[in-house]
């Protein structure tokens, strides 16, 4: 609060010396001019009017009588499903005796898309296998209940408030909890495309992942989380729109590929899946690790890899609720805790650092968004988030995902103020929304900050801001076409674009890197594999 209070005085202050009246003296249409203004004006100036007024935006609609003006469900949780036999192999780290080692083959650190998957098929095997998890075990009755803020610091790691530091402000959220971030993403599946695994082949000479060799182990996986298209019912008319706006320009488009087959579409998916729907590794992978004799500790951290002669022999890890000491003795030890804590961790005690290249080569695959107003209901906050693609312009490395938001999120994000951003709101029904995510050229770097918060660097390039703005262009031409009339990009400056005017103006006007609202769903690179031990990290 004190820190907000200072921001209303830095507001107060910046209307003083603008107008020599205090903000709280001009009438409600001189502020609002103000701070439309101001909204459009420079760097310091925009950043103030929207740190004040984005917490006003989420509090104002983060209410279940604001929910039911527009036919929404706020709080979409269900009661909880019995514990499975297989939870008796779930065990809390405050639960291990203090100084207790357990010994075990292999040691998995992380229950996300990496430690979950190789945690099931060497438990398959007959291996014995211990799983670590800095998060607890949530099921359907702990997701989507109510406040998104409350959620997200529930869910995510740092709260969901993990950033860049650089040219630009970019979030990099991710999971923490069982699952890691494939409970809280959209179940979105993208199979890695040919030309990428040909890259890989041909210049890294990573011969294991060619097409051919990768084929057999994707189809496992999209059997195992029983990828498909969602209905069209869940999907909503989002997907009919873009396909028509895309028909119009002769664009390439189709359904997302998602691992919830029998989802209705809550649309709260970053939160949490309540029907169970989504089969995330909380729901697949790790129930199959259990099932085998896995044995996995929830709320425990991997703090030290233990070594002798130079080999990893286990972990020393650390009860989060009551900071209690306990280790695991293994044959072999596998980091799967993420692109930026497990660099981390191998930093903090130098090691597997020979090639100089731990927590380097970070990309992130940085996204924004952009929405429109249609003549036609839409419902966002009732269907999938990410449920039809944009795909004329992925070869390019750019695509086009839907970005559908509940009603108090979207508030959040939208940058106008004053009366067109209540007439906004109030048409939010009719409000569509697309995702703009881009291959970066960029590389950041990860490095130990206090207490284990990772600190990232990372200095986008301005070939791969343009590529975001052409994203954004190429989004609004398609709602256009299919009879949108205004467009609202996540551009500080840029808030809400009239027609094919405004977007004409938009395409040409020379946005710098830090006016674009950012999101990178996809940290990756930071402990990169190659065949070169003074390039890479691992080996194939």
């Amino acid at each position: 609060m004190r820190v907000y209070a200072g921001l209303l005085g830095a507001l107060d202050a910046a209307a003083l010396v603008a107008t020599r009246r205090r903000c709280v003296s001009l009438s409600a249409a001189e502020r609002e001019a103000l701070l439309d203004r101001w909204s459009r004006a420079g760097l310091v100036r925009r950043s103030l009017v929207a740190a004040v007024t984005t917490p006003l935006k989420y509090a104002h609609f983060d209410d279940p009588g604001v929910y039911a003006l527009y036919g929404a469900q706020y709080d979409k949780s269900a009661p909880a499903e019995p514990p499975q036999p297989w939870m008796r192999q779930v065990t809390s780290g405050a639960d291990v005796a203090a100084n207790e080692t357990i010994e075990c083959d292999v040691v998995v650190v992380g229950t996300g898309a990496g430690g979950a998957v190789v945690a099931k098929e060497l438990a398959e095997k007959g291996l014995a296998v211990a799983i670590l998890e800095e998060g607890r075990y949530l099921n359907r009755g702990d997701f989507a209940r109510g406040s998104i803020l409350e959620m997200q610091a529930k869910l995510y790691r740092h709260g969901g408030l993990t950033f860049t530091l650089g040219n630009g402000v970019i979030q990099v959220p991710a999971g923490r909890l069982v699952g890691g971030s494939t409970a809280v993403n959209t179940a979105t599946c993208w199979r890695t495309p040919e030309w990428i695994l040909d890259h890989w082949v041909k210049d890294l000479a990573l011969t294991d992942l060619s097409a051919e060799r990768m084929a057999p182990h994707f189809d496992a996986v999209w059997n195992e989380l029983g990828v498909s298209f969602s209905s069209r019912e869940a999907i909503g008319p989002q997907g009919d729109i873009v396909a028509r706006g895309c028909d119009a320009l002769g664009y390439a488009h189709q359904p997302v590929w998602r691992n919830a087959r029998d989802c209705d579409g809550q649309g709260v998916c970053d939160w949490g899946c309540p029907t169970d729907a989504k089969r995330s590794m909380n729901l697949s992978y790790i129930p199959s690790a259990l099932k085998s004799h896995a044995s996995l500790f929830t709320e425990s951290r991997a703090d030290r890899v233990w070594m002798e002669d130079g080999k990893a022999v286990g972990l020393e890890v650390v009860a989060t609720a009551t900071k209690a000491r306990f280790g695991i003795r293994a044959r072999a030890t596998i980091l799967a805790g993420g692109a930026l804590p497990t660099p981390v961790l191998l930093q903090r005690q130098g090691i597997a650092n020979t090639s100089g290249q731990v927590g380097r080569n970070l990309s992130v695959h940085p996204a924004t968004a952009i929405s429109a107003l249609m003549g036609e209901r839409v419902d966002p906050f009732a269907h999938v988030p990410q449920g039809y693609a944009v795909t004329q312009f992925v070869r390019e490395g750019i695509l086009i995902l839907g970005a559908l938001a509940p009603i108090d999120a979207a508030a959040a994000y939208f940058l106008s103020q004053g009366r067109s951003y209540t007439e906004l709101m109030d048409a939010y029904a009719n409000v569509a929304s697309l995702g703009v995510m881009v291959e970066d050229h960029a590389r950041g770097r990860v490095t130990p900050g206090p207490n284990g918060f990772p600190v990232i660097r990372y200095m986008m390039s301005k070939k791969d801001a343009r590529q975001l703005q052409r994203g954004l262009v190429e989004a609004g031409k398609v709602y256009l076409a299919a009879g949108a009339s205004r467009l609202m990009p996540a551009v500080l400056g840029h808030p809400m674009l009239e027609g094919k005017k405004g977007l004409d103006a938009f395409a040409a006007a020379d946005i710098g890197v830090h006016r674009f609202l950012m999101i990178g769903f996809h940290p990756l690179g930071t402990c990169r594999m190659g065949v070169d031990p003074r390039t890479s990290v691992v080996d194939p």
